[in-house]
């Protein structure tokens, strides 16, 4: 017979008494170990609840939490400053211009280049309402793009869902029989021209007019709704803060240059877009419904 020591240290024999005291050293081994696991798991379970509870309830009663909201409306502050300043600076030349009865472009040919320089300071006038606050904002926090939702993951979900908030605007368009053409960022003044010049002046033409009227118009909502989220907090899927806030944004802008929508039905159509779109990112985490929206409905429809 050969002694040796168990599982739980007990001295046993190989034969009847040591598989006993054998199987009793493992059945208590396991046991043990079970009860430390499930400890383990409920002390962690009960320390990332209070982790969360803690974060969820830290706001002004800390020092951290005023200094987010108080950075938080300074950003939101740069933004519509910043929109409101290039609005202004837009509407003071074209109220000159239209006093000295010059306007935009002549009757004449345009070459390529002048063609390419009058479609880029109108596209920096566009950057300059929907495009600059959001760059400084990005730049001075040090925020990439991407981290507001700029990636692959979900992409599919995300334009479905963003295409049917566009679906009772485009409906409203055909009971009012008005969709007769089709082509991204037709409604752009300067697109058709653009597209006539050829290569490459149209090439680079359509990548202003992409990058200004497509990207940067659309993004600047998800940063602006970002934002409002963080300030106003609201734990229901589709009622969002910030998505209202995107919407109504677009509309007094749109009011304030000019393009107001002719009837209650049009505005309750571009607000249903710019909050479905939100509420989908949201959603999904995915930003891209709010850029394609731009690049392929809302100036394509004609």
């Amino acid at each position: 017979m050969v002694r040796w020591r168990n599982e739980c240290g007990r001295p046993g024999w190989f034969g009847p008494a040591g598989g006993v005291e054998l199987g009793m050293g493992k059945r208590t081994g396991k046991r043990r170990t079970g009860k430390q696991k499930v400890g383990q798991q409920m002390a962690g379970e009960q320390m990332a609840g209070k982790q969360k509870v803690g974060k969820e309830t830290a706001g002004w009663e800390s020092g951290s939490g005023r200094g987010d909201r108080r950075r938080n409306w300074v950003d939101l502050c740069i933004v519509l400053l910043t929109s409101g300043v290039v609005i202004a600076a837009y509407l003071a030349v074209m109220g000159g211009m239209s006093q000295s009865g010059s306007s935009g472009g002549g009757s004449g040919e345009v070459s390529g280049g002048e063609l390419l320089l009058q479609t880029l300071l109108g596209a920096l006038t566009e950057y300059g309402v929907f495009g600059l606050g959001i760059t400084i904002v990005c730049a001075v926090r040090r925020e990439s793009f991407r981290s507001f939702g700029l990636k692959w993951e979900k992409l599919g979900v995300t334009v479905l869902l963003s295409a049917l908030a566009c679906a009772p605007a485009f409906v409203s368009m055909l009971f009012r029989n008005e969709v007769h053409s089709y082509l991204p960022f037709q409604t752009v003044n300067f697109t058709k021209q653009v597209l006539e010049a050829g290569v490459p002046v149209s090439l680079v033409g359509m990548v202003i007019i992409a990058a200004s009227w497509g990207f940067f118009e659309g993004f600047s909502y998800v940063v602006i709704a970002e934002r409002v989220n963080r300030l106003f907090p609201v734990r229901r899927v589709w009622l969002n803060a910030g998505a209202a806030a995107g919407g109504a944004i677009c509309l007094v802008v749109h009011a304030v240059l000019g393009l107001a929508p002719e009837t209650f039905v049009v505005g309750l159509c571009d607000f249903i877009i710019i909050y479905g779109m939100l509420a989908v990112r949201d959603y999904t985490g995915n930003a891209w419904g709010c850029v394609l929206i731009y690049f392929f409905f809302w100036n394509a429809l004609v």
